[in-house]
């Protein structure tokens, strides 16, 4: 069976423009393609927060913004059993135990991110640095629940 990671599809979207397969990814596998899915996710932020702070044209940032957008809709599938432990996750164990809530968020997340994609492409830039704010809000709320936090 074959099935594409996330992170996978990330590189291979940014760098090469295909998506890569691996074949059953390990859980070990899983937890280091999430957390270079959320790695990417975090570098798209900082710099679209950069880009605000110093008053750049925001319309660049659409793509990253859509990359948030593939990533978002990859969450759901990146927390399967098996992972909740190893490979470095900071994944707290309510991403199980209340997975329709968590499902809920990746799904807010991913609404949010479409908006924040939407607004880029304008290049309104206040409009953009409201989303933007927006987005972190549903990161933040998942963060409070469902990650510990980094030491």
């Amino acid at each position: 069976m074959r099935r594409s990671t996330a992170a996978a599809t990330m590189v291979g979207a940014l760098l090469l423009g295909a998506t890569f397969v691996a074949i059953a990814a390990t859980p070990e596998q899983t937890i280091a393609d999430r957390r270079a899915g959320y790695k990417h996710m975090g570098q798209n932020f900082k710099a679209m927060k950069e880009a605000l702070e110093s008053g750049a044209d925001v319309k660049p940032l659409a793509p990253k913004a859509a990359e948030i957008v593939t990533w978002a809709k990859e969450i759901p599938t990146m927390f399967p059993p098996g992972t909740e432990k190893g490979g470095g996750t900071h994944a707290k164990p309510a991403v199980w135990t209340d997975r329709a809530e968590f499902d809920k968020l990746a799904e807010k997340l991913l609404q949010n991110a479409e908006k924040l994609e939407s607004v880029a492409a304008t290049g309104d830039k206040a409009a953009f640095a409201a989303q933007f704010k927006a987005t972190g809000a549903v990161c933040g709320e998942c963060h409070k629940t469902y990650r510990y936090k980094l030491s």
